[in-house]
């Protein structure tokens, strides 16, 4: 995680969000398992870093992951009626707090209302300079043959994914290379064109898909056991090259 928030990748999101002076956005996946979570936390990292007071809000039922991944307690609250200042918590970075998705209260329909969301969003940002939230999945989660997934996050009712963004200043979609079809960005498209939601950029996530740098890198192991002293110099300098280093 450490690595991700100093990547290139992250710094150019992050400048991004700077020049288009978001204040609160969402970042939300078209399925589960495409790193929507740990993109949203780098990202809160990163601007908690650069002095920014940060509140990461998790509203992600599918995979509610942050607070074991912080080492936080999970709190129920509510948008307006539930004391949400009081259950945001420090965490280790300095300047970003947690909002960790309330598991019962959920339910209540003040997640559910367009107009609630917004006015919480709104106070929010009267107390942080960005507030970011992490979403369920766009999509609901299918294999192959388009049967439902059985795993036990899919029995956790989602929370409305469109309305949420709907309420937000912004929203980034995170799209997993080589794994997200076209279809199904054409599909998040019209669900967030259709809810009003104002999509503010795309995030291409390159987990399965190592860039130039790193395929160079690996190919040197190739030669390891016959010019390791040469392989381990021509390592460092592929690393420290920029043009390697630049994002495509």
């Amino acid at each position: 995680m450490e690595q991700l928030n100093h990547s290139a990748a992250i710094e150019t999101v992050y400048a991004r969000i700077l020049r288009q002076a978001l204040k609160q956005f969402c970042v939300c996946s078209p399925k589960n398992q495409s790193g929507n979570t740990t993109v949203a936390l780098s990202i809160a990292r990163r601007a908690a870093e650069s002095g920014k007071r940060v509140l990461l809000v998790e509203l992600n039922r599918t995979a509610p992951v942050l607070a074991d991944k912080l080492n936080l307690k999970s709190h129920e609250w509510l948008p307006l009626t539930g004391h949400w200042e009081h259950a945001a918590q420090e965490t280790d970075q300095a300047g970003l707090m947690l909002l960790c998705c309330p598991l019962k209260s959920s339910h209540c329909v003040e997640f559910r209302d367009q107009e609630t969301l917004k006015l919480f969003f709104d106070r929010c940002q009267q107390q942080f300079d960005i507030v970011i939230c992490d979403t369920d999945p766009l999509l609901s989660s299918e294999n192959q043959s388009g049967m439902r997934s059985n795993s036990p996050s899919e029995h956790q009712e989602k929370l409305p994914v469109d309305i949420i963004c709907a309420a937000s200043q912004a929203t980034l979609l995170n799209v997993l290379t080589g794994k997200t079809t076209e279809s199904q960005i054409d599909e998040c498209r019209e669900i967030l064109f259709q809810s009003g939601a104002e999509l503010t950029g795309v995030i291409m996530n390159d987990r399965h898909a190592p860039g130039l740098k790193q395929e160079l890198i690996r190919e040197t192991y190739r030669l390891q056991r016959f010019l390791p002293s040469l392989m381990a110099r021509l390592r460092k300098r592929l690393d420290k090259m920029v043009l390697l280093n630049q994002e495509l």
